[in-house]
């Protein structure tokens, strides 16, 4: 059946800050976090900012998209500004009544006080915002160079104590540089897996249109299932997990995601931390751990280090390409989100605690390796309950020649870690706890997420791969350290353009 685009939301597109459907166009990324000292004279000023709203950004896409049809790649200015507030700023704000609202639970305690359900260090050791440097509110300001950046600074936010706020602390995000434009700092790419939203602008332009309506009309690009925006901002139709429906099918819309408080409508959570790497740590590692495997299944560190991602560094999928690098299916080309896991059961080819396939385990059944068709439909229809939108940018300079000869890390770098959601139980906590911190998940003995896990010890267990021979009983039980650290976050609210003028 095609795609009833007729049947889908039409979403407040001028009134949802940019980030959060849509994604501010971004090279570099400032995340200012704030305290409010004066709330009467914040009030005022946030209501003058020019903040983008998601309609801006479609506009700015498309504009990009028009100017690379006709050969034109220069950058064009875009410059993104928005804002979002702790469950304290927003009291700070007059809003009330956020204390024992269902849904609203893990917002208002905020981050360091969930430590023990995300595994997270002790917040008493964070570097970035959290208990040593509590703030109300984050500026997201993006651009294509610092210089758009902190011309948005001086043209609209200073002198901070003249408007009623000072400056907690600054985190500064660069997107990498080609050939690595969009990977991650151990070299593998990043936020491939992104969702499409169901919707249209109220012109009637479709947020995410379907490359394929024939043949996939609930994809956008291949492999980018379709979600209901209730997913990601309040007042819209949700995913319906359709646990006891006997033909479930997350195509279909599932109830109104109501906004908690009146105050959230056309607004989302965002969830920040701060991820250190130890990229040439990692890289060693990955060497001693490709050494330790033999038999027909030994592996070169290039494909260990892919079957711990799930992903080749160029961004193929190890589930379509097991044993080699393949540049059809890399980043940017049709296939490279193009799978599901339903053909690897056993995990021979994609293991079980890949970083991809904890974060998003598609198709996969937990605890079950031969699903009937009801069972599959039935959990795929459950993980597209738990997706995030998410807008990371990495931190840091790029290895140094030194690190790299030395094996050890002297300069900070990793990947500043933000994405969107309507719930941070259901999506952002469940995926940490549930999925990726969880030993037995997607089966029994699969280990941790090797990339983001967050270990109570030193090390943690990591069931491989076996490419070769596709035997499950062949599979490598790895001992794997951990090479990412949690420095810090926090819980924020992303309020609409209309709610902020209403304070």
């Amino acid at each position: 059946m095609p795609r009833d685009v007729h049947a889908e939301p039409v979403l407040a597109t001028t009134r949802i800050q940019g980030d959060v459907l849509v994604g501010l166009l971004k090279k570099n990324e400032l995340l200012l976090f704030f305290s409010i000292d004066s709330p009467a004279d914040f009030v005022g000023f946030l209501k003058g900012l020019p903040l983008t709203s998601a309609q801006t950004v479609l506009e700015q896409r498309a504009e990009v998209a028009e100017r690379r049809s006709r050969g034109v790649t220069a950058l064009i200015p875009a410059p993104g500004l928005n804002v979002a507030f702790t469950a304290a700023g927003l009291a700070k704000l007059g809003v009330a009544g956020l204390a024992g609202v269902p849904g609203l639970e893990e917002f208002v305690a905020g981050m360091a006080a969930r430590q023990a359900v995300l595994d997270d260090p002790d917040p008493a050791h964070w570097r970035s915002v959290g208990p040593q440097h509590p703030a109300d509110g984050v500026f997201v300001l993006t651009g294509a160079s610092r210089a758009e950046i902190d011309d948005t600074i001086a043209l609209h936010l200073a002198p901070p104590d003249e408007h009623g706020w000072s400056v907690v602390r600054e985190e500064v995000g660069t997107v990498r540089p080609d050939p690595v434009h969009g990977h991650e700092h151990f070299g593998y790419a990043d936020g491939v897996s992104q969702p499409g939203v169901r919707g249209t602008t109220p012109d009637g332009d479709i947020i995410t249109p379907s490359v394929d309506r024939d043949d996939h009309p609930d994809q956008g690009n291949l492999g980018q299932d379709l979600l209901w925006p209730g997913e990601f901002v309040f007042g819209y139709p949700g995913q319906d997990p359709q646990l006891g429906d006997p033909s479930p099918d997350f195509a279909r819309p599932g109830a109104l995601v109501a906004p908690p408080v009146p105050f959230m409508a056309d607004g989302a959570f965002m969830v920040f931390r701060r991820l250190a790497q130890r990229v040439p740590e990692f890289d060693a590692s990955v060497r001693a751990l490709a050494r330790s495997t033999s038999g027909a299944d030994a592996v070169s560190p290039e494909l260990l280090g892919a079957q711990m991602v799930g992903r080749w560094k160029s961004g193929a999928p190890v589930e379509l390409s097991p044993v080699k690098d393949d540049l059809s299916l890399a980043e940017g080309t049709p296939r490279e989100n193009d799978f599901e896991f339903g053909d690897d059961r056993e995990g021979v080819r994609c293991p079980w605690a890949a970083h991809v396939r904890k974060a998003y385990p598609r198709d996969d059944v937990r605890h079950d390796t031969t699903p009937t068709e009801l069972e599959v439909a039935h959990a795929e229809a459950f993980t597209q309950t738990h997706r995030m939108m998410r807008r990371g940018i990495t931190f840091g300079p790029e290895l140094s020649h030194a690190e790299a000869l030395s094996g050890r890390t002297t300069q900070q770098r990793g990947l500043l870690f933000k994405c969107y959601v309507t719930s941070i139980a259901e999506q952002f906590e469940f995926v940490q706890q549930a999925w990726v911190d969880a030993p037995d998940f997607v089966q029994p003995g699969s280990g941790l997420d090797p990339i983001i896990g967050q270990p109570s010890t030193g090390t943690h267990s990591f069931l491989g791969a076996a490419p070769f021979s596709e035997d499950p009983t062949n599979k490598p039980a790895l001992s794997v350290a951990h090479f990412v650290t949690m420095q810090g976050g926090d819980y924020f609210f992303a309020p609409s353009l209309d709610a902020i003028q209403s304070l």
